[in-house]
């Protein structure tokens, strides 16, 4: 029997010569691998070029019993973007975050509140048409909490160190390397307190972009198990340079 489904493209994958895999986030089950065929017609009712990184599909497959992988029959975009293919900034965020959301959703798990949200967070960034560098950052911080490892910023103070390992602002120097000092603890608990309405806000130049998206990089690597080192993030580092 056949499902419709929902979902954000994380990333594409060579299976063999006439078929890829697929792993999509979907509304419906979480995150799921599928066989997608290797195509290049335009009159093809599954074509390829739908299932770039970060595009938010529908599309209908066989639902999964013995056999784990099965193949989409059928697919179209359910969010069409106007910017983010077309704008080097955006697309190259774009590819960041989806290899961010690659290790960071492994659940084959249906959680509704975190696909609203990615939801959201990309139609938003698609819309929008200046202001929206800082959008990584917010969105990986915000993230965070709906993998349920968001740290506790509440308590941020002139003498505060950010201990990363703990997830929480304490007073006493860490006796680890996982820390930051007073003064960009000071600077992360803004970051953490931003929403991608006040993002325009943050104004950050490239080296304290840089430097924030490092410490939320070794956050996740700390609090996610086999969670690695991104390429695409030196793509940004070297964007964002200044």
């Amino acid at each position: 029997m056949n499902e419709k489904y929902e979902g954000v493209v994380l990333r594409t994958i060579k299976y063999n010569d006439s078929l890829m895999i697929t792993d999509i986030y979907t509304r419906q089950q979480g995150r799921r691998s599928f066989l997608l065929p290797v195509t290049h017609s335009k009159k093809a009712r599954v074509r390829n070029v739908l299932f770039q990184p970060l595009s938010m599909v529908s599309f209908i497959a066989p639902r999964r019993g013995a056999k784990q992988l099965v193949r989409i029959s059928d697919a179209q975009p359910y969010v069409l973007y106007s910017s983010i293919p077309y704008d080097v900034v955006k697309s190259s965020i774009a590819l960041y975050l989806a290899e961010l959301l690659t290790y960071a959703l492994r659940e084959e798990e249906k959680d509704e509140a975190l696909f609203n949200f990615i939801d959201r967070a990309l139609v938003w960034f698609d819309s929008v048409t200046e202001g929206y560098a800082d959008f990584h950052l917010v969105f990986m911080a915000q993230l965070l909490r709906y993998l349920g490892i968001a740290p506790d910023m509440s308590t941020v103070s002139a003498n505060g160190y950010f201990d990363m390992q703990a997830g929480l602002i304490v007073r006493e120097h860490p006796l680890h390397p996982h820390f930051l000092l007073p003064a960009a603890t000071a600077g992360l608990a803004r970051l953490f307190a931003s929403d991608f309405l006040s993002v325009r806000s943050l104004a950050l130049n490239g080296e304290l972009r840089g430097n924030c998206l490092a410490v939320l990089e070794e956050y996740y690597r700390l609090h996610l198990p086999d969670f690695p080192s991104l390429r695409s993030g030196e793509v940004l580092r070297e964007l964002f340079r200044v």
